[in-house]
């Protein structure tokens, strides 16, 4: 899902997904292992997903962009580092915002905050320019 696909879905999520999390990774660099062994238990085939980090070989399970303000903030310091950010949640509403740019509405903080960041990143794409500027 590339990131013109993926803000569409963040909006209208009505909260936390594993695979709006799964489609964020991937665009900041994570990228997926799928292994099949053998079940001790059962005898069968099990599969099995691993995440590798951007920056290494790790494996790791991928952050819960969608559902953890921890992980939000993460993703906003990977995007966004230079930026202000601002977040609120008022009678049940999540606004986001970078810098003095547009209030990103999501159905939780963490959403509205991954809304913000992934669309300061789509707007500096369209000017080809640096998200950090």
């Amino acid at each position: 899902m590339d990131l013109n696909e993926l803000l569409p879905e963040l909006e209208k999520a009505t909260g936390p997904s594993r695979i709006l999390d799964a489609a964020i990774g991937r665009l900041v660099g994570y990228k997926r292992k799928v292994e099949y062994r053998k079940s001790n238990r059962t005898g069968g085939t099990v599969r099995r997903v691993f995440w590798i980090v951007p920056s290494g070989d790790d494996f790791v399970r991928m952050p819960h962009f969608t559902d953890s303000l921890d992980a939000a903030v993460e993703l906003a310091s990977i995007i966004v580092a230079d930026r202000l950010r601002g977040v609120s949640w008022v009678n049940g509403t999540a606004t986001a915002c970078i810098d003095d740019g547009a209030y990103y509405h999501g159905a939780t903080p963490a959403l509205a905050i991954c809304i913000a960041v992934l669309s300061a990143r789509a707007e500096a794409d369209a000017q080809g320019g640096e998200v950090h500027d």
